[in-house]
Parts: structure tokens; sequence; C-alpha cells
């Protein structure tokens, strides 16, 4: 008998939230019905003020959990409409909630969170907090959604890298056996691109790599990137904007504000900054691992980056990697976190716990999230 979860998502380039409705039956799974909403600009700028130390953070904090379960309430609303659902049909809500702040390293990450508004808003049960209990084993609490590629794009006949580009790129390598080799968190991929778009070319991101295209990369602030700590540490690890974000690119900025010429070279140098980051990463798996052949399978936003996408292609080709996007299977590259979220929804209620030990370091598995039933 099949059940119907929805899944809610709200990444680091905070534009707003991506719902879906899957069914899961089983081992199989599919997306039946898929919604976005926009975030207001008040609250794109009150959540982007929360990702970095601020004054007046507990209230701003405070105000931001009930918009946010108010976005997420109004997405499942309109998903619920538009597949003909209602609130009894739907098992459970997984919902990710908005990172504001990963420090695994000092035992906590917070994703804003209001389970209890959004499940009285929606009238179905919320469960939410799926970093804490991995945490809590010692792992880094991310990447999670691992577990997920591995049962989307595990192939008999090759090995598959899963590459997800949203503001942080992180990975997925499954070897034929349908076993995760590694998992982790490469560096950026769109956070420090769309911050430089917000602030000097007044829209959320280089829709299409319009403007890097237009500019040229700058060879010594690509070095000088690169030279990033995180870079150089080995896996598990995962990172965020609390390393990714402004002051990371502040020099750079400033001249960018006083001389507008740049902005463009600027946007080719984090562009080529993300690829290098990600290429490095895949490269040094295939090395350890010795893999002589593999899939790299493009999801998140990143994936409709046409430059970021031939970039990869070029750099990988002669390491034997053949580069899709996971459009090509049949899957939407830009729901698979919140199809991710349904999945992990399912996997609190049936209380089976995740071995995620090869991704977050984790000591032992675990049962991941916290619930807020609704009162029905």
């Amino acid at each position: 008998m099949h059940e119907l979860y929805v899944g809610l998502m709200s990444g680091t380039s905070i534009d707003g939230i991506d719902a879906v409705v899957a069914s899961f039956d089983n081992s199989k799974i599919k997306i039946i019905d898929s919604v976005s909403v926009d975030y207001d600009k008040d609250t794109k700028e009150l959540l982007h003020s929360l990702c970095e130390s601020s004054n007046d953070e507990i209230e701003k904090a405070g105000i931001a959990r009930v918009a946010l379960a108010t976005y997420e309430a109004k997405a499942v609303n309109e998903l619920l409409k538009k597949a003909n659902l209602k609130s009894s049909d739907i098992k459970a809500i997984g919902s990710h909630g908005q990172t504001i702040r990963h420090r695994p390293e000092k035992g906590f990450s917070i994703q804003l969170e209001d389970g209890a508004r959004l499940a009285a808003l929606t009238n179905i049960d919320v469960v939410c907090d799926f970093r804490s209990a991995d945490i809590a084993n010692q792992g880094n609490g991310a990447p999670l959604t691992q577990a997920f590629h591995k049962m989307q794009f595990a192939s008999e006949d090759i090995v598959s890298i899963v590459l997800n580009l949203g503001g942080i790129s992180n990975l997925t390598v499954i070897g034929k056996d349908s076993s995760i080799i590694e998992a982790f968190d490469c560096g950026p991929a769109n956070t420090l691109i769309d911050a430089v778009c917000r602030l000097l070319k007044n829209t959320p991101f280089d829709k299409d790599a319009i403007f890097a295209k237009k500019g040229k990369v700058i060879p010594a602030l690509l070095a000088k990137y690169l030279q990033a700590p995180y870079l150089k540490m080995p896996p598990p690890k995962s990172t965020g904007r609390e390393t990714f974000n402004l002051d990371f690119i502040k020099d750079e900025l400033l001249i960018a504000t006083q001389r507008p010429d740049i902005v463009y070279d600027l946007l080719a140098t984090l562009t080529e900054f993300t690829v290098v980051c990600c290429v490095n990463a895949i490269r040094q798996i295939i090395f350890s691992h010795k893999i002589d052949k593999a899939r790299l399978i493009v999801c998140g936003g990143g994936a409709y980056n046409p430059l970021i996408m031939q970039r990869l292609s070029d750099s990988l080709l002669k390491n034997q990697v053949t580069v899709l996007k996971a459009d090509d299977l049949g899957v939407d590259s830009k729901l698979i976190e919140a199809h991710a979220f349904a999945y992990f929804a399912y996997k609190f209620v049936k209380r089976e716990p995740l071995d995620l030990a090869s991704s977050t370091g984790a000591l032992k598995p675990s049962i991941l999230g916290c619930l807020y039933p609704a009162t029905r």
C-alpha cells in the first residue's frame, strides 16, 4: 500500500520553498506533484542577515521562524490543491528548515523551523530537525542526502558520482555494488556567485551565466581562493556560509564597488572557483579509489548554469567521467533535495535509522528527525 509524504526544502541560496508530494510503496518512490514559492524581499533579507552575526539575533530569529512556517504552509496548501489532495491523504511533512548556522565542530547546526506552527497551519504531522541526531552521534550532520542519492542513482554498470550544486556543493560517490564510497561537501557552489549578483547586479543569480561569460578568470584571485583551509581538509567534512560568505570575498567586493568593470571578472573567477573545487574533489576520489570510469550526475540550481556544466565536462573528460544532469535520467534536478526530505520523513515514520558514517563520520546509525504531531 502506497503512502504520500511531502518534502520541503529551503536551501543556502534562500530564494524560496520547493515542495513535492511523493508516493512511497516499499522501494518504489515517485514524485506526484510539486510547487515552488518565492520569499518576498523582506523575508529574503531577514534570512540572509541571520546567516551572519548581527544585533538582536534572537528577536530576528523568532520573527523569521514564524515567516518561514507561514511560507512553508503556503507551499504545502498550494501543493495539495494542485495535486487534488487533502491533508488527511498525507502521512507526514519532512521539512529541512532554513540553515542559518552550521557548526558541527562545536556540536550544533541550526535550521530555523517552527514545526508546531507548520503542523497547525496544514493539519499534517511534521518531521524536522534532521541533523541533530547525527551530530549527537559525533557526525557532521551533513551532507544527508547521500542515502537518497544511492536509492535514485545506483547502477550495476558504472560508478555514479552525484554532485549537488546548491549554495554549497556536495557529492556522493556510489559504487557498482550500491555502496556509498564517500560523500562530503566540496566547497561553495552558487552562494558566492549569488551574493555578488545580489549586491552588485541587483539580481538574485547569474541566469545562464550571462555575467560570468562576459568576464575573464583572474588567475591570482583564483589561486588565493583555492588556499581556503577547508579545501585541504580530508573527508568526512561539511561546510556552509560560515566559511564561504561575504567576508571571504570582502576585498574584491570593495574594489568592485569602485570599479564596476571588474564585476564580470569576479563572477567568472567565482564560477571557475566552484568548478575547480568540485573537479579537484572528484579527481582525488578517482585516484584514491582507483576508479577508471564514472558518470557525474549534476543536480541543484547549478545544473542549469551552462558555463559550470561545460567546464565540468571539459575538465573531467580525460578522467573518463561523463557529465550529465539528473534530468537526463528522468529526475528533476531542482527537486531532488525536497524529494529527499519526503524520504527522510518516511524513514522517520518507519523508525528506520540511516547509516551515514561514510559521509558525516557518525559513530552509529541515527533515526533522523523530530515529530510535531498535528491535532486532527
